[in-house]
Order: structure tokens, then sequence, then C-alpha cells
């Protein structure tokens, strides 16, 4: 059964990598210009990254999602998670066939549904920061008006209440 699902996920990948579903080959997206960023494109409709890719490389092994779209920290505590949930869930139904106490079973079911939910949340949080990446580069674009002299002008607003 192991062997199985790991031959699946192989397989998986090497679909995914090949037929460039999961990434932005064959997609007419172009890289960043290497001078600089390319501002047409940062705030364009179009993602920089694929969210489906993304969710994709999370679905196949959770972690993989967050390091396309370069969030390390939480590829880290993606992994980490879902292999702690899996490892309760592996040790109770250990615990239930030696000792057949119920606790043991609900335990494993419970932490059945919180790796599913976890499970779940990686992917959405990878299609996510897909779809919003290079989002804070955006916000950083600021055009200024100058004056003749070229100074900036600033415009400030206050409300009093």
């Amino acid at each position: 059964m192991r062997l199985s699902l790991i031959c699946l996920n192989i397989v998986l990948l090497f679909l995914l990598v090949n037929t460039g579903w999961a990434g932005e080959a064959g997609r007419g997206f172009a890289a960043p210009q290497a001078a600089g960023i390319d501002t047409a494109r940062l705030l364009s409709d179009q993602p920089l990254k694929s969210p489906w890719g993304a969710a994709a490389r999370s679905a196949v092994l959770p972690g993989w999602g967050q390091i396309y779209n370069h969030a390390y920290w939480k590829a880290g505590l993606a992994a980490g998670v879902n292999g702690y949930l899996l490892y309760r869930i592996i040790d109770n139904q250990r615990k239930f066939n030696q000792t057949r106490n119920r606790d043991f079973r609900n335990a494993r079911n419970t932490h059945y549904w919180y790796l599913g939910v976890t499970y779940l949340l990686t992917l959405a949080d990878a299609y996510v920061d897909a779809y919003l990446f290079g989002f804070d580069e955006a916000m950083n674009i600021t055009v200024l008006p100058t004056d003749a002299a070229g100074g900036s002008v600033w415009l400030s607003l206050r409300v009093n209440f």
C-alpha cells in the first residue's frame, strides 16, 4: 500500500514537471527583467506564479507549494505539522492494534480530521500565496509628482472628529 502511494506521487510529480501544468512553461509568462521590476507585469491581473501549480505541488508534498512561493518558514511549518499528525495517526493505530482500547481509536480518528483540515489549509495557503506573489512589491511602487525644481510634491489630508 505504501509503495503504491509513493509510486503514485512520483508519477504525479513527473507529469507535473514535464507537462508544464504546474509551472509557467507554455503560458506566456515573461521572466522578470534582470535590470529591475517589470511593473506592467507586476501590476497586471495575471499572477506572477501559477496558483494551481503551487496547490498541486503542495498536494503532492505538503510544503512544496510554499517553497515554490519562496515562503520557506511556512514550508517547514506545513511539513512539520503534517508530519507530526501523520506520526500521531500511525502511533495511535499501533497502540489500538496492541490494546484494542477505544481511546486510541478515537485519538487516531481525531488526528485524521486534523490532518485533513491541515492538508486543505496547506493547499489553500499555497494557492493564495502564489496568486498574491509580488503584491508587496506592487504596493511599494509609488509615483510622486514633482514640481518644476525637481522636488517632490506632498499632499496630506487631515480629518478631525
